[in-house]
């Protein structure tokens, strides 16, 4: 909407799919409608660390559940099934009844591993005491202290259910916090019908927190063709 010639649709929300002109590429649904979730977790100085172009800051990285007598696969159950507990309160499935169980990766697929020794990889040479401002080399800070000396000091909202079962959310409203940035923020990247061009840029990288939901951020798919891929029925036999 605003723009002359055949790209104006008119839409000032979210269009139908395939609603617009591909690119020069011959692709369509790559700009416009929602910006795309990415499994990057959102740090500010990835650039001046990483020199791959195709850079990527850790995850929790899983693995499937295997019976430990039988040798098989273990499948989540109505009674075996876990939750997760957001920061906003809600609750979200580890994994649905019919699939199968994850657990995070342990120490023995992690030995003598050079690309990451610990299945939590989010903070993945960032975060650590050689990373803040506060460390001293040849000393070694740890306990308590170090606790409050974090390279980003974010909120820490706590949720967390009482004795009747009530979920208590504890809001942090400390007015000394420097940085939304944490754990939880996730790269999304591309452009919505709410931005302008400029993010269409793939070197363009913003953040929001993974547990919240807005309606200009979720997931697309590229295609080269709308329809199917033949234009006639192939011959039987």
């Amino acid at each position: 909407m605003g723009v002359a010639g055949n790209l104006n649709d008119g839409a000032d929300v979210t269009a139908p799919v395939d609603h617009y002109w591909p690119n020069d590429n011959g692709l369509y649904n790559m700009a416009g409608n929602v910006a795309e979730w990415v499994l990057d977790v959102y740090r500010p100085i990835v650039d001046s660390e990483m020199n791959d172009f195709n850079y990527y800051r850790g995850n929790v990285y899983m693995k499937n559940e295997i019976d430990s007598i039988a040798g098989t696969p273990v499948f989540t159950t109505p009674e075996t099934i876990k939750y997760d507990t957001l920061p906003d309160g809600s609750l979200i499935a580890r994994s649905l009844p019919g699939q199968i169980s994850k657990v995070p990766i342990g120490e023995e697929e992690t030995y003598l591993r050079y690309n990451f020794d610990k299945s939590d990889n989010r903070n993945y040479n960032d975060g650590d005491m050689k990373s803040t401002r506060y460390y001293d080399f040849g000393s070694s800070e740890d306990g308590e202290e170090a606790a409050f000396k974090k390279m980003y000091n974010s909120p820490e909202h706590k949720v967390a259910a009482d004795s009747l079962g009530e979920m208590d959310r504890s809001w942090d409203k400390s007015s000394k916090r420097t940085t939304l940035v944490n754990d939880e923020s996730r790269v999304y990247k591309g452009g919505s019908w709410r931005d302008r061009a400029y993010w269409l840029d793939p070197a363009q990288r913003r953040y929001y927190p993974q547990y919240m939901a807005t309606d200009d951020i979720g997931f697309r798919c590229a295609m080269s063709k709308a329809g199917p891929k033949a234009s006639k029925k192939k011959p039987r036999g």
